[in-house]
């Protein structure tokens, strides 16, 4: 006889599930009884606050591509797990979120702690579940994590009352698990594309978030051949292709280079594979011209809706591109197109390279991020917070190792440290490196306790120029030389460390780096890195901020 508790994690280990983060709460202790009988198959980590445990379940879900789990407690605990959920579901990235809810009796009357989960998840997670009895505990588990990855994938949010988790027993079927649903692109859409892609003059490949998880790189560098066409990344995916590659042109980040403006500017094709086309990505909806044709590819039929394709396809990323590859196979692309590419490519390059931007502070991030590239495996996660120090990164760090690169494409702060609590516990081979600044370290830099309790080899590389950088550049380019609220004092980073028991580094100039560097990998367990930064070296586009 199984109680509530135990039917739910019984269903997570038909799943396959490894990895659950949470923050203890007196609500659901039958769940965490039954985690502690399945430490050998579940690895479950408590982290500090609720944004933390999801922000990690998320990049957990990601590299592994199936869902983590979080568990939280009721309205405090919800609350502050919803800005992880919201980036998630931004993100395209699986996970469910189990919430123990009041006592179904209290249900209704503003009791302690109560909030209508469906009212508040329901707007930003791919789905909301309450479950309403014991006898449908394990469906609702299952289907919950069976919709996590399939289509689209997302955050499913379950909430679980505590009356369901403690009361009855019983002996419930688990259902069996469902395979995702894969969808293929139709003949007569594939013909369109292929006549299209041939007519062009010059077309771009636009990669998004759904080619990570449906591990479709080796398809995605297949199509780029058989096309001849350049590749774009979206909005943080620089790592769904190499970036040392003859076809990269680059990420759509926050700020456009000009050889982008300028390719985007001749490109008369868009062929999207797997991205949503957000905000971010399409420049506020403005990216698609009226005279550029596109063919687009996703697996959910709504997206389609904000966008008006000449071939739309509701299709896997995989299965579309391998459909498109095979009927181009007597397609050469022409001299003209090829050249085209490589020389926005070797733009590209060109903009990676250090030197253009002189830095008024003796800390110059890009030189920085050139000794990064050099010392660390190629294969190496990165998490990269929210914050004007992530467009160094975008700009100067070459991705090439798929699943290697992560961030909050919500644009949520808070980010890194958590992210790479995720990274570090699903993939514990490959270093794994935090990039956070000063602002979003002291949001969530309490991990770095769960980072040392865990035994996580994780090093966090805190850019600390003492202030909100975006903002400061925003208020300075409506009111010249005028700020307010977006200076900030903060602690000596490094002792910070040195009191969760890491090993701590300071770096003062640009020199220092290599040696705290190697220092920080040398070390067999956590450690921290203070890069002592200029705000007036806030961005490496010339100041310029969206």
């Amino acid at each position: 006889m199984l109680n509530g508790g135990e039917v739910v994690v019984e269903t997570m280990l038909s799943r396959g599930v490894e990895h659950v983060y949470f923050v203890a709460g007196g609500t659901y202790v039958t769940i965490l009884e039954a985690l502690s009988r399945h430490q050998n198959e579940i690895r479950a980590v408590p982290t500090r606050l609720e944004q933390s445990a999801v922000f990690a379940a998320e990049v957990s879900g990601a590299i592994q591509r199936k869902p983590a789990c979080v568990f939280v407690s009721r309205a405090p605990g919800a609350a502050n797990a919803a800005l992880g959920v919201h980036t998630a579901m931004q993100a395209s990235r699986p996970l469910v979120l189990f919430i123990a809810n009041i006592p179904r009796a209290q249900k209704g009357r503003e009791a302690f702690q109560e909030i209508d989960y469906l009212g508040m998840y329901g707007p930003i997670a791919k789905a909301v579940f309450d479950v309403a009895s014991f006898n449908e505990l394990a469906d609702v588990t299952a289907r919950a994590l069976d919709l996590s990855v399939s289509g689209r994938p997302g955050p499913v949010v379950v909430a679980l009352a505590k009356d369901i988790l403690d009361g009855d027993t019983g002996t419930p079927v688990i259902p069996k698990p469902a395979p995702p649903v894969m969808l293929g692109a139709e003949p007569a859409a594939i013909a369109t594309a292929v006549t299209l892609i041939q007519g062009a003059a010059h077309p771009i490949i636009l990669a998004g978030e759904t080619i990570a998880f449906e591990d479709a790189y080796t398809e995605l560098q297949s199509l780029a051949a058989a096309t001849g066409a350049g590749v774009i990344t979206a909005y943080r995916q620089q790592d769904v292709f190499p970036n040392d590659h003859e076809a990269y042109c680059g990420q759509l980040t926050l700020n456009r280079l000009p050889y982008q403006r300028e390719a985007w500017e001749a490109c008369d094709l868009v062929i999207n594979i797997g991205c949503r086309l957000d905000s971010a990505t399409s420049s506020d909806y403005t990216l698609i011209r009226d005279d550029q044709k596109m063919i687009m590819a996703y697996p959910d039929a709504a997206v389609f809706s904000q966008w008006q394709a000449d071939v739309a396809m509701g299709a896997n990323a995989k299965s579309a591109m391998t459909a498109l590859t095979e009927a181009l196979a007597n397609f050469t692309p022409s001299i003209e197109r090829l050249a085209w590419r490589d020389a926005i490519h070797a733009e590209e390059a060109a903009f990676a390279e250090p030197g253009e931007i002189t830095v008024q502070g003796d800390v110059d991030l890009a030189q920085v991020i050139t000794t990064f590239q050099r010392l660390v495996p190629d294969d190496a996660i990165l998490s990269c917070d929210a914050g004007t120090f992530g467009r160094w990164l975008h700009r100067y760090y070459r991705c090439n190792a798929p699943v290697s690169s992560f961030g909050p494409v919500s644009g949520a702060m808070g980010y890194g440290v958590p992210g790479a609590i995720g990274a570090a516990c699903a993939d514990p081979k490959r270093p794994v490196f935090a990039w956070v600044g000063d602002g979003g370290f002291l949001m969530t830099g309490q991990e770095a306790a769960t980072i040392v309790q865990e035994q996580l080899a994780v090093t966090i590389i805190v850019c600390d120029n003492a202030g909100w950088g975006s903002i400061l550049v925003g208020q300075q380019k409506r009111f010249e030389n005028w700020d307010f609220g977006t200076r900030l004092v903060s602690p000596d980073f490094a002792k910070l460390a040195d009191g969760y028991g890491m090993a701590a580094f300071t770096v003062d100039k640009t020199a220092d780096f290599e040696l705290a560097l190697q220092g920080a990998m040398d070390h067999s367990g956590p450690a921290l890195i203070h890069l002592k930064l200029d705000l007036r070296d806030v961005s490496p586009y010339a100041g310029s901020a969206r």
